[in-house]
């Protein structure tokens, strides 16, 4: 008795507990709900469908045979499969043809393992000794190439490219797999003398099909590395532009400030009294666009005062509470990065809004060894198209954009911090922290 529930139960979790694994891992940042709860919701329906299905196993006393002939057992792993995806589905927040992809790709691993297992050690009865055995092994074997794959999945699904495009990345591991459940019945069906030779074929296939997902996966990867180096080199030469603007402001207003001095050193050296008053009072009326102070961080104070003009320019009503000194524990790069991805995102989100409807509030704010930050601005929900990496972008050109809240959350991951974001009543926030 012993022996038969525990050769139901390792059969159960053998068969599905890897596959739920590789579901999840690649969507471990798009969770609805907290992580404790998505994965205590898998574990529950494993816990209670393991136990409905051993006790059948138990019940049907099953000397000889193989799976396929138990129905009863058939439908309660169909069912069980059933209720993972409706989890899957309630609990993921990501692209439809992304989480079909994910399917796909775990069936195909399913599979194999499942077939080498029974290949290696045919079946005498449900469950036997060595087909447990031989199962676990190959998924051993099976589950860090298998968890690779998953890895490219994840990386790959963060990229910007367009989810018709993924259709087609799609359709290749599910023909893959629709072919191998065809020769897979073949023998079954026809009694051709040649089974061994078809299931050796139906294996290479499976395994020829995880290399091509995992080479197509590294190149989107590679692909997305490229385009994120790009973005990262834009974001420097537009704040770099920044800088040189304010650096001929700047010195354009010495040059001037020079020029009213020395005309006023000659009125008072001239005892010209009245001219001089006369001509402080024309300074005074004069209106010098200077260069606002937010912060000692002379990189930091630049970049706000760039993007608070830009934001006047386009009619946003701009909000600063900036508490930040000089200097931070921050390099140069991901502080120019992360702000200037932050602004770009939420001025973006402000123009497709009419004039008088925009706003944008910036709060950072470092307190002991935490730099928290917090960004609200005006937007349109209809607007916000969400992908894997956080929002699609609304610009013209999407390879060379897409990628700030990918960056941000790279940068916050890089600083053991964390960056939230939220929509709540036509205004987008971005929160959290990171340790300096």
């Amino acid at each position: 008795m012993v022996s038969t529930i525990l050769h139901g139960l390792c059969g159960f979790y053998l068969q599905l507990a890897p596959c739920s694994f590789f579901c999840l891992y690649p969507f471990l940042d798009s969770f609805r709900y907290s992580k404790r709860r998505v994965i205590g919701a898998i574990c529950a329906v494993m816990a209670v469908m393991s136990v409905v299905f051993t006790c059948v196993y138990v019940a049907m006393d099953i000397p000889s045979g193989t799976y396929n002939n138990f129905l009863p057992l058939n439908l309660i792993f169909l069912l069980t499969v059933g209720l993972l995806m409706a989890v899957y589905l309630a609990c993921i927040r990501a692209a439809a043809i992304h989480m079909l992809y994910t399917v796909i790709l775990v069936l195909n691993y399913g599979f194999l393992t499942s077939m080498l297992g029974d290949w290696i050690a045919p079946v005498s009865y449900l469950y036997d000794t060595g087909f447990l055995l031989v199962s676990a092994l190959s998924t051993a074997v099976m589950f860090y190439p298998m968890l690779h794959i998953m890895r490219l999945a994840r990386s790959a699904f963060d990229s910007s490219i367009d989810l018709s495009v993924w259709k087609w990345f799609a359709l290749i591991p599910g023909l893959f797999f629709a072919a191998m459940l065809l020769c897979y019945h073949i023998p079954m069906s026809s009694g051709l003398s040649s089974e061994n030779l078809l299931n050796i074929f139906i294996r290479a296939m499976c395994v020829l099909m995880l290399i091509i997902c995992a080479i197509s996966l590294r190149a989107i990867q590679t692909l997305h590395r490229q385009s994120d180096k790009q973005a990262s080199l834009e974001i420097a030469v537009n704040h770099y532009k920044l800088v040189a603007e304010h650096t001929d402001k700047e010195r354009e207003l010495r040059h001037e400030f020079h020029h009213h001095m020395t005309a006023l050193s000659i009125l008072i050296q001239n005892r010209d009294y009245q001219g001089a008053e006369n001509y402080l009072n024309k300074i005074s009326q004069l209106d010098i666009d200077a260069a606002e102070f937010y912060t000692p961080h002379i990189l930091l104070n630049s970049m706000l005062a760039g993007y608070q003009k830009q934001a006047a320019a386009a009619g946003i009503r701009t909000d600063y509470v900036i508490e930040v000194p000089n200097p931070i524990s921050m390099e140069d790069l991901d502080l120019c990065q992360f702000l200037s991805n932050l602004l770009d995102n939420a001025l973006e989100a402000c123009s497709h809004l009419e004039a008088g409807m925009r706003r944008l509030s910036l709060t950072l704010r470092q307190k002991g060894r935490f730099l928290y930050f917090c960004c609200e601005n005006s937007c349109d929900p209809k607007w916000l198209h969400p992908a894997s990496n956080g929002f699609k972008t609304t610009k013209s050109n999407e390879f060379s954009h897409g990628y700030g809240i990918s960056i941000m959350k790279r940068i916050a991951e890089k600083y053991a911090g964390d960056f939230r974001t939220d929509v709540q009543n036509n205004v987008f926030t971005v929160t959290g922290y990171l340790c300096m």
